[in-house]
């Protein structure tokens, strides 16, 4: 359904794709950056926690609409703490596997709520 490049002419990603194209004719589904909040409300106390969450929560959204990782074309991340990429990294890896959409990741001062470390938005296509 989505056709991921990574041309040999740049350099090769580290878990994400440079470029992801949908076929003519999908439905865009953008879904709002999420947190790392439970169900219930409550915020997970630690910073690896909210990441994990965060893909809980973007599986919960993505489920909703009908959709799967494979329909993700484009992540936007936004981390307010640099001493978290590495498990950033290790837990998108664990969520895509081998097959990651195009991302940006942003290193921001920090987000809505203080308490929250991490925010994803996607891009979906179906």
């Amino acid at each position: 359904m989505l056709t991921k490049r990574n041309p040999d002419a740049v350099h090769a990603p580290r878990g994400y794709s440079h470029s992801v194209e949908a076929p003519a004719g999908a439905t865009w589904v953008h879904i709002a950056g999420q947190v790392g909040v439970r169900p219930d409300g409550s915020v997970v106390e630690d910073a690896r926690g909210q990441i994990d969450q965060v893909w809980v929560n973007l599986g919960k959204q993505m489920e909703a609409a009908g959709l799967s990782r494979e329909n993700i074309v484009k992540t936007t991340v936004f981390l307010t703490r640099r001493e978290d990429i590495d498990y950033y990294r290790e837990s998108r890896g664990a969520f895509f596997g081998d097959s990651p959409p195009a991302s940006t990741l942003l290193f921001v001062a920090g987000l809505a709520d203080p308490a929250m470390v991490v925010e994803v938005e996607a891009i979906c296509v179906k």
